[in-house]
């Protein structure tokens, strides 16, 4: 995946995005099963149940917007990027 930057001289440079350092999301397993609850209501609009995925999780998968399970975390020259994926997403991107 490329990533742009854009300097004070107006000039655009292309980047690549470093391996990351990849670590899980770890939620409580009562907060879990609640957020499971949430999602199979069906009487719940998606986006209430975006509203859940991102309180309970922290944010949403930066690809799908569904929930997450891993954090990547980019160190580009002294900035952290940080990026959240769930597994399906996660995978398909070949880190």
């Amino acid at each position: 995946m490329q990533m742009y930057a854009i300097w004070s001289d107006w000039s655009i440079v292309k980047m690549q995005k470093p391996k990351p350092k990849v670590t899980p999301i770890v939620i409580p397993d009562d907060k879990l099963q609640f957020l499971k609850k949430k999602l199979d209501d069906p009487d719940l609009s998606q986006s209430i149940k975006r509203e859940f995925v991102k309180e309970i999780m922290g944010g949403e998968c930066a690809m799908c917007q569904g929930m997450p399970t891993k954090i990547a975390s980019y160190d580009m020259d002294g900035i952290t990027l940080i990026e959240k994926y769930c597994d399906k997403c996660f995978e398909e991107s070949n880190f």
